[in-house]
């Protein structure tokens, strides 16, 4: 059994770490009884969420081949 070592790369777990924040912020101004948690659920929560996503989208689109992949479309 061959076992291969699969790195995500730091984008993504950025990424990650900007939708888990944000759905912290989320999660915690939905229990704050407050005018302005509107505004914290809305702008910080959003924000993170939004830079999350897009991040991923961008890692996605743009992403690197791997060093040492053979194309073999380039023929």
């Amino acid at each position: 059994m061959t076992t291969t070592n699969h790195k995500f790369p730091m984008s993504f777990r950025l990424s990650a770490v900007l939708l888990i924040v944000g759905l912290c912020v989320e999660a915690i101004s939905l229990h704050w009884i407050h005018p302005i948690a509107f505004l914290a659920f809305f702008v910080i929560g959003g924000t993170f969420l939004g830079a999350g996503v897009l991040l991923f989208l961008y890692s996605i689109v743009f992403q690197h081949a791997p060093s040492g992949s053979d194309d073999s479309r380039s023929s």
